[in-house]
């Protein structure tokens, strides 16, 4: 996903050090939740999400190892075990967050995660052909690895054979929306849609905020997603050679329903993050303290639940918060760079 900005740094101190926490120190976090800062008025919130995790975690090899790091290791049973338990406590939490920490275990991950963001765009749309909407999303050729970026928008390779799926009125928000991974279609006859993805051309991911770093067009702190869309409105004549630096290409299908992650879940704002697998398993339940980018105020503490559900172009300890489809999302998602303090949460019932 693409976003930069000046660090806003949770400085994990000379104190962090990967492992389990203390119960002391555990409540203390707990007491520090903030439901506001996970867009939610009550824990019961969160029912669906937890619920869709759970299934995930059942369906794998239960006796497999899930997460296996130095400082922690869990198969799926006690992944699953760790949901189902916190599903079962969300209608005494609102009251008690300090269930959190006498039930749950927690363990600090490796410090400095980055986190970044990503977010739903909305896009003008029609789903039939209009001069006003001139750009198709695409649903997945058969040959899809044959074509980049360059060959599709660029070279019109899939037009005309009846693979769009809906009309857009602007190539950048294309674009985004190509980056982001969903959007939303808000349809000229009225009406919205999902536009969710539907596989990608599987060629490489290409930065394109650091290539035009690199070409000088902006420098490394002013780079976020609000800079490129300047630059393109600013300079329309450059998106075919620029755009076209990205090969990858992802393909849509429209939905009534989404976004949804790579677990097959439905995306919820502010507590669905998208991880690398192959370092933060798929369902993990975790703790997340960060510094957001303010939105029309001052910068804000996040702390709060969040769920493994996706994956992106992420590596290692790196976390993207899913943050909703409004203003405030679109704009906190494009500027957000920074270190994270993460936390993985177990339930006692699933320990030694």
């Amino acid at each position: 996903h693409v976003g930069s900005a000046p660090d806003a740094d949770v400085d994990p101190g000379p104190a962090w050090r990967p492992g389990q926490v203390s119960q002391a120190e555990a409540l203390d976090l707990a007491r520090e939740f903030s439901t506001r800062s996970m867009a939610i008025s009550s824990y019961a919130e969160l029912g669906p999400a937890l619920s869709q995790s759970l299934e995930y975690a059942r369906k794998k090899p239960q006796d497999v190892l899930a997460l296996n790091q130095p400082w922690l290791r869990l198969t799926w049973r006690q992944v699953a075990l760790s949901l189902e338990h916190l599903l079962a406590a969300l209608p005494r939490l609102d009251q008690d967050p300090g269930i959190l920490a006498r039930e749950f275990t927690w363990y600090r991950g490796d410090p400095e995660t980055l986190l970044t963001g990503y977010y739903e765009p909305w896009l003008n749309a029609s789903l039939t052909p209009h001069p006003d909407y001139p750009y198709a999303l695409y649903s997945p050729p058969s040959d899809r690895s044959r074509y980049s970026r360059e060959a599709i928008d660029f070279g019109g390779a899939l037009a005309g054979r009846g693979l769009e799926v809906a009309w857009v009125d602007n190539l950048v928000d294309v674009y985004f929306l190509h980056v982001q991974g969903s959007g939303r279609l808000a349809l000229r006859d009225g009406g919205s849609m999902h536009a969710i993805y539907a596989g990608t051309n599987s060629h490489e991911y290409v930065g394109l905020g650091r290539f035009m770093v690199e070409q000088g067009l902006f420098s490394e702190e002013d780079m976020s997603m609000q800079a490129i869309r300047s630059y393109f409105e600013a300079n329309p004549h450059t998106m075919p050679e620029l755009m076209s630096v990205n090969p990858k290409y992802i393909f849509f299908q429209l939905s009534a329903h989404g976004p949804f992650g790579s677990t097959t879940a439905e995306l919820t704002p502010r507590v669905s993050v998208a991880v690398d697998p192959e370092y933060i398993p798929y369902a993990s339940l975790l703790a997340l303290d960060a510094i957001l980018p303010g939105h029309q105020g001052p910068d804000e503490r996040h702390f709060g639940l969040a769920l493994a559900q996706d994956t992106g172009c992420m590596a290692g300890n790196h976390v993207d918060l899913f943050c909703g489809s409004d203003e405030r999302a679109a704009y906190q998602a494009g500027l957000m760079k920074g270190s994270a303090n993460l936390y993985f949460l177990v339930s006692n019932l699933a320990l030694p």
